[in-house]
């Protein structure tokens, strides 16, 4: 129904009850019609047409933010695939193995042998937390670690970050994963284990221990021959020694009732024993000072064959104590409310709150445009 219409009904209906028409009816009906927009749906449109942008604006906003994020977590889950490829590659030995190891070489097929089924487990604990509150969350990691026989090796905290460094018995693992997972929810604690069979570098070290074994097993048989050749040596020596002292005593008697000849040949004869003795006794000494030289040599060198060996086993223990440890680093770190709500919402909060107001705003539109339509009733 147009405004002339509308306008024409209003002064029928007043003419009816008043049973007359006043004067000048038709100048005041154009005055009044005068004061109206031609077109007042046009007017409504231009008035309040803006408003139906906000609710759009931010809906783009919403599938935009959302669109990101998707892309977003794609290139992410890439990444994770990449990290946790390389997280799985095994962690390096540890430096006091390298070193013992790398003194003490020895061939060895590679691969280890399938028969041989041990395991010698190096487990590695990180976690990382997020937190309102780093020192004092800091502060109750650090009290579970030495509660469960721990040691703290590093340790720092400000008010954004922390980071703790520390070394517990394997044997009570589990005990600290459940501690720690108990101080924060669950949505902000992550936790990293990887373990390594350290059976190589047991393998390596057992084959040392066998073949220093062996060689110091071999060089104490050397030493014990040196000794035997020596003392047969010298007793040789020593027994032609003692046949000439026995000649030279025996013609030393016969000296006394011999002639003039007579003596003159046994002193000869004994001159001569004797510096067959002299000879003797300089072999001797040369087979002292070379015997001295050999067992000093064989000492030495049993000496560093046993220190050796000692290092091997030395290398042993540490590893053994080594396997029976979780080495584990934690990371602290504060979180805001808006993460808070963001990890407990499905999706991104952003676009959530985006969505929300577009929704909003499209209310707050559907209720301008309902009063400006209410506001040209006449009825």
């Amino acid at each position: 129904m147009n405004k002339n219409k509308i306008i024409q009904n209003k002064f029928k209906s007043w003419g009816i009850n008043k049973k007359e028409i006043p004067s000048g009816n038709e100048v005041l009906k154009r005055e009044i019609i005068s004061r109206f927009p031609t077109e007042p749906e046009k007017i409504i449109s231009s008035k309040h047409s803006p408003l139906i942008w906000l609710p759009l604006t931010f809906t783009a906003m919403a599938v935009f933010v959302l669109f990101v994020n998707f892309t977003g977590y794609s290139n992410n889950v890439g990444k994770q695939d990449t990290q946790t490829q390389l997280q799985t590659e095994p962690a390096p030995t540890s430096d006091i193995y390298k070193s013992t190891v790398s003194t003490m070489p020895f061939y060895r097929e590679e691969g280890s042998s399938i028969s041989d089924t041990r395991e010698f487990l190096k487990v590695n604990y990180n976690a990382s937390l997020r937190t309102r509150n780093v020192s004092d969350l800091r502060i109750k990691v650090e009290s579970i670690i030495r509660n469960l026989g721990g040691r703290i090796d590093y340790s720092n905290s400000g008010e954004k970050n922390g980071y703790i460094n520390f070394v517990i018995p394997k044997s009570n693992l589990e005990s600290l994963k459940i501690g720690v997972k108990d101080l924060v929810w669950t949505k902000f604690y992550n936790e990293q284990i990887n373990s390594q069979n350290l059976l190589s570098e047991k393998q390596i070290i057992e084959e040392n221990q066998k073949q220093t074994e062996t060689k110091l097993n071999n060089s104490q048989m050397e030493r014990a021959q040196i000794i035997g050749n020596h003392n047969s040596i010298i007793a040789s020596y020593k027994g032609e020694i003692l046949i000439k002292n026995t000649e030279i005593n025996t013609l030393n008697m016969e000296y006394q009732y011999a002639n003039m000849w007579r003596k003159s040949e046994i002193t000869n004869r004994v001159n001569q024993l004797q510096t067959e003795i002299n000879a003797i006794q300089a072999k001797i000494e040369n087979e002292n000072r070379s015997y001295q030289e050999k067992i000093n040599n064989i000492n030495s060198q049993i000496k560093n064959i046993q220190e050796n060996l000692g290092a091997i086993k030395i290398q042993d223990a540490n590893l053994l104590d080594n396997v029976a440890t979780v080495n584990g680093t934690i990371s602290l770190s504060w979180i805001s409310l808006w993460a808070i709500a963001d990890a407990y919402v499905p999706g991104a909060l952003l676009v959530w709150v985006l969505f929300l107001v577009a929704f909003a705003s499209f209310l707050w539109y559907r209720h301008s445009m309902r009063v400006s339509y209410n506001s040209l009733d006449f009825s």
